[in-house]
């Protein structure tokens, strides 16, 4: 036993710090939210329906929610797919599929344009803090030797750490001219491609098992079309800049 926690002494304290910050989160939100009376505690957990219902599809409400997937994205940017499951949380709020996308687009936009200065003005050592010595290793070595073509496809699609890959790209000191666009147009595509998509796909005609198989198998065969076209043109980069 003792071996164990010897071997795995980082992992399990990771996991622990993880775990108590998600917790503080989450009571935090619940707090801040019953201050605001839009729940209760009374016979467990209620939402306030009336105060929700009037909220939720308001400038107040969109604003509010536009702060919390900004500053909750940063907070976890060291976990895969937490600003994707923003997006989806948003098209179940608001009615309005263009609020939904536009409340999503401007906090993605926010919160990377902080995590990039952040990265660039906070350096290495502040990355190291916020997401862990090993993380930055990763996420610095991959930007550097793969960055230039694969930065923009991390960036398409909301399943990598994009906050976290784009404080890293601040502190690599990516030039604009390339992180904006990557920014702009690639996460626009995937924020776009995550809230349009029950509009895009008839997942109401969807009958069983045979029509999500082959979603699933036609998604996952163009990701690896996607990223194996990548792969070639990186190395094809790379033999250009060898030769130079």
């Amino acid at each position: 036993m003792k071996e164990f926690f010897k071997k795995y002494k980082k992992s399990i304290f990771k996991i622990v710090m993880l775990l108590l910050v998600m917790l503080g989160i989450s009571a935090l939100t619940l707090g801040v939210l019953a201050l605001c009376d839009i729940i209760t505690f009374k016979d467990g957990i209620a939402f306030n329906l009336e105060l929700f219902a009037s909220f939720k599809n308001s400038i107040g409400g969109a604003l509010l929610f536009l702060v919390l997937q900004t500053v909750l994205c940063m907070l976890l940017s060291f976990i895969p797919g937490v600003s994707m499951a923003f997006i989806l949380l948003s098209t179940f709020l608001f009615d309005n599929i263009w609020t939904a996308f536009g409340v999503s687009f401007s906090s993605v936009m926010l919160s990377s344009a902080i995590m990039f200065i952040l990265g660039r003005f906070g350096g290495y050592k502040l990355c190291v803090k916020l997401l862990g010595e090993e993380d930055c290793e990763k996420s610095m070595t991959l930007l550097r030797n793969k960055g230039t073509v694969f930065f923009p496809l991390m960036m398409m699609f909301p399943a990598f750490p994009d906050d976290a890959l784009v404080m890293m790209a601040g502190v690599i000191k990516m030039k604009l001219a390339w992180f904006i666009p990557s920014i702009v147009l690639c996460r626009g595509i995937g924020i776009a491609t995550t809230v349009f998509m029950a509009d895009i796909i008839p997942f109401e005609s969807f009958d069983g098992f045979y029509d999500w198989f082959l979603l699933i198998t036609a998604c996952a065969f163009w990701i690896i079309v996607i990223f194996y076209l990548a792969g070639k043109l990186n190395q094809y980069m790379e033999k250009k800049q060898q030769q130079k």
